[in-house]
């Protein structure tokens, strides 16, 4: 993972792992299928440990890595999940180790000319690579208007790293032969307090109040508060998911 990545998602780590989204059931239950065994898997960049935790429910052993030591002192605690502070790129692992490799909003942090080389070799023969993200999200046209404004402070702020995931991971460079995905989306049934955790924890949001005081948003949120109606109103919000899966030969 690229260094300058460490700093922002250790940012907040403790925000993050309260108000960031889970992936939805439907993408595990097409995933877990397409390997051949179940044996071990690999978190990468597992941050809070949620995806190593539901992958835990269906692998008799998975390792979790990432680079931040404080988005680990997080992360979750699983009987088949094994944490390690780890770069993405050069890892203890054995050769041919994984029945699948994951990587969950992080994809677009790595160093790809390290990286890919590196999941080539620890996959096992006809093992399954998988990374998925998310960076649009609608709630109502109200609220999403009052959303856009705070977006648009925040927009400088965003790493040039983030245009990978805006792609779709179309250019990510992965040498693996493709797999076809399923159109899938995280639908999230949130308060007013939620979403705008949500939105606070977004690495350009991070980065704005630290450069610019822990006040900069409030404005924004303001607006969307007052959009959003009754605080303790659940809002259906919905995040289309961008896929990339690939099988090693």
């Amino acid at each position: 993972m690229l260094s300058n990545s460490v700093a922002t998602f250790s940012l907040y780590s403790d925000l993050y792992a309260r108000f960031r989204p889970a992936y939805p059931e439907a993408l595990y239950q097409w995933l877990l299928p397409l390997c051949a065994a179940h044996e071990r898997a690999w978190d990468c960049a597992t941050g809070n440990g949620q995806t190593a935790v539901r992958l835990g429910d269906g692998f008799a052993r998975v390792d979790a890595t990432d680079i931040s030591s404080a988005q680990l002192g997080q992360a979750e605690a699983h009987n088949q999940v094994y944490y390690r502070e780890c770069p993405a790129e050069v890892t203890p692992f054995d050769d041919a180790s994984f029945d699948l490799i994951t990587v969950s909003q992080a994809l677009h942090w790595f160093h790809f000319p390290s990286f890919w080389p590196e999941v080539a070799r620890v996959l096992k023969p006809g093992g399954v690579f998988a990374a998925w993200g998310y960076h649009l999200y609608r709630v109502s046209p109200e609220v999403d208007r009052a959303a856009a404004i705070l977006t648009s402070i925040v927009e400088p702020f965003w790493s040039s790293r983030c245009q990978i995931l805006w792609d779709g991971y179309t250019t990510a460079g992965c040498p693996l032969p493709l797999l076809d995905t399923p159109e899938l989306a995280i639908d999230c049934d949130w308060t007013l307090e939620q979403f705008l955790g949500f939105l606070n924890t977004l690495s350009a949001s991070k980065l704005c109040k630290q450069t610019l005081g822990e006040h900069v948003l409030d404005d924004a949120s303001g607006r969307i508060a007052r959009a959003w109606g009754d605080s303790g109103l659940a809002r259906r919000v919905s995040m289309p998911l961008s896929l990339l899966v690939a099988r090693r030969p």
